[in-house]
């Protein structure tokens, strides 16, 4: 592959329109055009060399912003787990019900193991108990996002604003 790269096309359509009437349908010619795109030696057109490039930095955009999305919805996640729990400490439950505590597991289980641990680890009655497990995971998915989004969080706060500083609390 000297002085270029293999480019490959795939086109998207109807077969209907871009079929054969031999006795295979053209599938045998159609694999054989796929492999010459892509076995290709000629050197890239322009516009090959661009929709790569796009392809490829829409890529990279979307491994980047993908763990940022996934924070957001955590986040979000224990917000409804954190505004039930809240809504039953109000009403002056001290007893976490069986189906809320089936979601605060579901959660669990699937996306923040060190929670799964702790609920598990936590009388299943004590609803202030689940609410501080759910409420310090959410502080995680914080720092978390914070890290992700390259943004300072309230630990680093804390250690620049030491005790004795004008501005500490």
């Amino acid at each position: 592959m000297e002085g270029g790269s293999a480019a490959l096309i795939v086109f998207i359509g109807v077969w209907e329109r871009v079929g054969s009437d031999g006795p295979d349908g053209g599938r045998s010619q159609e694999l054989r055009v796929i492999q010459e795109m892509a076995m290709s030696t000629r050197p890239a057109t322009h516009y090959e060399s661009a929709m790569r490039a796009m392809s490829q930095a829409a890529a990279e955009d979307l491994l980047t912003h993908a763990p940022v999305r996934l924070a957001y919805w955590r986040i979000a996640a224990m917000d409804t787990l954190l505004d039930r729990l809240e809504e039953l400490r109000l009403a002056g439950e001290r007893a976490l019900p069986e189906d809320i505590r089936d979601l605060v597991v579901a959660y669990a289980v699937r996306h923040d193991a060190e929670l799964a641990d702790r609920v598990q680890r936590i009388n299943p009655e004590d609803l202030n108990a689940v609410h501080d497990a759910v409420f310090e995971a959410q502080g995680r998915v914080m720092l978390e996002l914070a890290q992700l989004r390259r943004v300072p969080n309230w630990q680093d706060l804390d250690l620049t604003l030491a005790p004795g500083d004008d501005e500490a609390a």
